[in-house]
């Protein structure tokens, strides 16, 4: 079993791989937000979640390949509530609901 801090170094470097995925997405919602144009800037809202969801699943997909580090990641975000929240951003429960 790893220890609290190597899970989240391991899930933290999955979390950058995965915003690394998303970027096109991000970039997107940055060029919106600087826009002259104050309708860009409602769109750049939703484009910014839809970075974050595509960030979320792209976090998911590599977490599913490793089963083990999944269950302690969940046991360890029973536990403290620190890496809870970080385990929350990445990983993105609400998201369960959509499957």
């Amino acid at each position: 079993m790893r220890t609290k801090e190597e899970v989240h170094d391991i899930i933290h470097d999955l979390n950058e791989e995965a915003f690394s995925r998303a970027w096109d997405t991000w970039e997107e919602s940055d060029r919106l937000m600087d826009s002259y144009n104050e309708d860009d800037w409602t769109r750049a809202e939703e484009v910014k979640e839809q970075a974050s969801e595509e960030q979320a699943r792209y976090f998911r997909e590599m977490l599913g390949r490793h089963p083990d580090l999944l269950k302690e990641a969940k046991k360890y975000a029973e536990k403290d509530e620190d890496f809870k929240m970080d385990w929350e951003a990445w990983y993105q429960p609400y998201l369960d609901e959509e499957k």
